[in-house]
């Protein structure tokens, strides 16, 4: 019968071509083991299914044959990259964020120079500044205080907020602003704080008359009236000496014979007036001096300078107060500022 082939071993060897094999009549049974090889498939005819679990190797697997859509989504973690494999290449821009960085790996070599802005940098303390301690370390140093300034402190420390020293400087300590006034005092702030005050006149106006004289008295518990001996002197521009002075008086005084608001020079008197060490109580006594510039009512009031001194001839307690007036009327205008002059 058509499409029948016995298995009658009888049969010569050979003779079954394929044209007298049935459709799907060789089944398993009739493939001799290991019989069936690569040029029996027809292309492509290996599917999923006739293919076992577990039996495709890597070596089965032709380089570069698998693509992107052969892989699953989250299937490659970081035991499948090989060590160094993540290049520049292969990172997304503005895709590393702090999450990836680990602790302290940002290191000097990987910050660009002057990145580093002022609002990148930590908070601190106003007043405070940034240096170096003795180990090279950076450091905050302050704030000081008031006045205080920045110094060295020498090698093997950082520097430091000091009170201001630097030999005699001057402090500002007040202003009096003369208004016609009777005299232009200072009373308070005169202590142990400085051993030398300077008093600096400017323009200090006496007032309408032919010639008045500028005087200065001390406090000392109360104002004193006596025992006042002072020189002044100077040269006016047309070479003439003009001095004046007294060995017991009630002022110290500091110019005299000065052109006044009512005559034609209206300079004033100008310059500094020095009080010497105000705190020593009985154990000195005190004294003043003062080098100033004024106009000499002589004449058509030359200008004259005078340079002098005085001292209190009797013990008395400290000096807290100093007073200027004029030997007549009123002060008029100018100003007179104090300071305090630092002994070191």
């Amino acid at each position: 019968m058509s499409g029948i082939v016995s298995k009658n071993a009888g049969r010569a060897s050979g003779i079954v071509g394929a044209g007298t094999i049935g459709a799907d009549a060789v089944d398993g049974s009739n493939i001799a083991d290991d019989a069936i090889d690569s040029e029996h498939y027809v292309d492509v005819s290996i599917d999923a299914a006739h293919i076992a679990s577990n039996a495709v190797t890597s070596a089965k697997i032709n380089a570069d044959a698998v693509t992107g859509a052969k892989i699953a989504d989250d299937a490659i973690d970081s035991e499948h990259y090989v060590d160094g494999s993540i290049d520049n290449a292969h990172i997304a821009d503005d895709a590393i964020d702090s999450e990836h960085y680990a602790a302290g790996s940002i290191d000097t070599a990987h910050i660009a120079d002057n990145q580093i802005t002022l609002a990148k940098m930590a908070g601190g303390t106003d007043g405070q500044i940034i240096t170096y301690d003795a180990s090279g370390d950076p450091v905050a140093v302050g704030p000081g205080t008031d006045g205080q300034v920045l110094t060295s402190t020498g090698s093997g420390s950082p520097p430091a907020f000091e009170d201001a020293g630097g030999g005699g400087a001057w402090n500002y300590i007040s202003t009096v602003v003369i208004s016609d006034d009777a005299e232009a005092q200072f009373t308070s702030n005169i202590n142990s704080t400085y051993s030398v005050y300077a008093f600096m006149l400017k323009n200090v106006m006496l007032a309408s008359g032919t010639s008045y004289d500028l005087h200065a008295t001390l406090y000392a518990g109360s104002w004193l009236t006596s025992n006042y001996s002072s020189y002044t002197f100077g040269y006016d521009t047309d070479g003439y000496l003009r001095s004046t002075g007294s060995t017991s008086d009630s002022k110290f005084w500091l110019a005299y014979n000065q052109y006044t608001e009512s005559q034609t020079r209206k300079g004033g008197v100008s310059g500094y007036v020095y009080l010497i060490d105000p705190s020593a109580g009985t154990s000195v006594w005190h004294t003043m001096s003062w080098n100033l510039m004024g106009h000499i009512s002589t004449g058509t009031g030359y200008p004259c300078s005078a340079t002098g001194g005085g001292v209190i001839v009797t013990d008395t307690a400290a000096v807290t107060g100093v007073s200027f007036k004029s030997s007549s009327g009123n002060l008029i205008t100018g100003e007179i500022r104090m300071y305090g002059i630092a002994d070191s």
